[in-house]
């Protein structure tokens, strides 16, 4: 079987999983709109009441700490901008699939949103290090990385001791070690699942390549470039801040190409 039938097989099985929210897509396609109105975008939130109630909780927390209360989303879209709303929309949206146990990679219910909403984090201080383009593009970057281990769960699960053993023995990334032993990685099935979910370009690769991006097609231009880069980066921290962290833990090498792009 080649490794495009094993990843289609898996992802037969995705129809299982719950899909990304069309809001989200609708949000993140009308901000890339430059002629976005504030209205437009409240109204598409406005459609999804339990998303609309949770902007508004969110908005109205500490992390905020505003005087007033907001008590509309085109008032929350007016003080906090597009791109917070962007990034607030994503971390909630996000939550609903990535806020369960991924058994398969040692991973207990709110792991994986720990370690991805960590990610995010790095990613989006890095960014602004660098200066890149957009630090909320590089936050939902980092959140949608690991996808893939959500349908690679089944595959994975039971073959742990086995996975990191090839690692030693052929000195190779967890990663690698996937595709060896199954024919497929979490990377490969990730940036399938996000071309199914209709994803930007942008972040296909980024969860294609986060974890080599050396790898990248030589097409790729800079600023995705810099992007795969930057999260490639985020993810090392993380893994060494150990949070969420399952058994591909420190398993995977540091790419020197990110010194080269990001110039640090």
């Amino acid at each position: 079987m080649s490794s495009q039938e094993i990843i289609d097989k898996i992802l037969s099985h995705v129809d299982r999983l719950p899909e990304l929210p069309a809001v989200a897509l609708q949000v993140y396609r009308l901000l890339d709109d430059p002629n976005i109105r504030s209205q437009d975008l409240a109204k598409v939130i406005m459609n999804d009441p339990a998303l609309t109630t949770k902007v508004l909780k969110l908005c109205n927390s500490a992390e905020y700490g505003f005087s007033r209360k907001i008590a509309t989303i085109s008032e929350a879209v007016s003080i906090l901008g597009y791109q917070e709303i962007k990034r607030i929309v994503f971390v909630i949206l996000s939550h609903s699939f990535l806020n369960r146990p991924v058994k398969g990679y040692a991973l207990e219910k709110g792991a994986l949103w720990e370690n991805s909403l960590t990610c995010a984090t790095y990613a989006q201080h890095i960014s602004d290090k660098v200066k890149f383009k957009s630090s909320e593009l590089a936050f939902i970057a980092a959140l949608l990385r690991d996808i893939g281990k959500i349908a690679m769960e089944s595959y994975i699960d039971g073959k742990g001791r086995t996975l990191e053993e090839i690692t030693k023995e052929q000195k190779c990334s967890f990663e690698e070690a996937e595709e060896k032993m199954i024919g497929a990685s979490h990377t490969n099935v990730g940036s399938q699942l996000a071309v199914k979910w209709n994803l930007p370009d942008s972040l296909v690769k980024t969860i294609e390549f986060h974890h080599q991006p050396s790898q990248l097609p030589a097409d790729t231009s800079v600023e995705d470039r810099k992007l795969v880069c930057i999260i490639h980066l985020a993810d090392i921290f993380t893994m060494m801040s150990g949070k969420g962290v399952g058994i591909d833990g420190l398993m995977y090498p540091l790419d020197p190409e990110v010194f080269k792009v990001l110039s640090i």
